[in-house]
């Protein structure tokens, strides 16, 4: 426990450390939490807070439930500027009332997304996209910041029991500044999020219907470059593997096409990382560019 003007307060394991960080001596705090008694833990601290007494730090407390005292819960400076989980939530909510919710707090921030389906699936094939949503993660601690992301589940095999899920962030907020210019940014982020997965699935609907040879298809993405080769010598193994990864999932639709362009980025093993996002975000643009 810490006092602070004769007040006795409890103290979290990520609020110490965090104190421990500010004042100096933060290699040691998980010594004092895990292997130091109270009484050690506590002159070990005390003396190097006296170090650094002139430093200004705020102290995040709470309430708990069953607690008699107060919680502190963050340690933080006084730059950092509260835009909390419940701020958060009442910002995004008007955005996405009329999607179905996934909730998870964590004791810091929480992890939620807002889902929504395809109007009509078509045909459901291994790849498909079934479920897309917004993501939002929020973090009150000074240890993160408030993310939003728009994010698409695909099937990879017709039993829905092996999911690839890809998500392109749109805000990215650190707690500084003006807390209503943050949330500001949440809630325009929210609206870009929701716009990147309804226009996806829009057109991967379309994909669906549009009926093509997906093998000249295929060939000649590579040769105009909307698909291109790690080097111009790898462009014949290009086609190759994309080829063998349509053969592996055969369809005569241009999202088939776009499978096999997806597919064998996820399971090529010559492939680099960054190509393989390369080739993700290819894909992408020929489901939105169609043809």
């Amino acid at each position: 426990h810490l006092v602070l003007d004769g007040t006795e307060y409890a103290v979290a394991h990520g609020a110490l450390r965090q104190l421990a960080l500010h004042a100096g001596f933060g290699m040691g705090s998980r010594y004092l939490v895990e292997r130091c008694s109270l009484e050690l833990r506590a002159r070990n601290v005390n003396h190097q807070l006296a170090k650094h007494s002139e430093k200004a730090l705020v102290f995040r407390t709470r309430a708990e439930r069953g607690e008699e005292r107060r919680r502190i819960f963050a340690t933080v400076t006084r730059g950092y500027a509260a835009c909390d989980t419940d701020a958060v939530l009442d910002a995004v909510r008007p955005s996405l009332s009329d999607a179905r919710a996934e909730l998870v707090y964590d004791g810091a921030g929480v992890t939620a997304t807002a889902l929504f389906m395809p109007d009509h699936v078509v045909d459901l094939a291994a790849g498909d996209v079934f479920k897309a949503g917004v993501r939002v993660r929020t973090d009150d601690t000074g240890r993160g910041r408030v993310r939003i992301a728009a994010v698409l589940w695909r099937n990879r095999c017709l039993n829905l029991l092996i999911m690839d899920e890809g998500e392109v962030e749109t805000v990215s907020e650190v707690h500084r500044g003006d807390p209503a210019r943050i949330l500001a940014a949440v809630r325009a982020g929210v609206e870009a999020a929701r716009g990147k997965v309804t226009h996806f699935l829009d057109a991967w609907g379309h994909a669906r219907t549009v009926r093509i040879d997906p093998m000249e298809t295929i060939r000649r993405w590579v040769a105009e470059k909307r698909v291109t080769p790690q080097s111009e010598k790898l462009r014949d193994q290009l086609v190759e593997a994309l080829l063998a990864a349509w053969h592996a999932e055969p369809g005569e639709t241009l999202a088939d096409a776009v499978n096999a362009v997806s597919r064998a980025a996820h399971e090529n093993p010559s492939f680099t990382m960054d190509y393989r996002e390369q080739l993700e975000r290819q894909a992408a643009r020929l489901v939105l560019v169609p043809r």
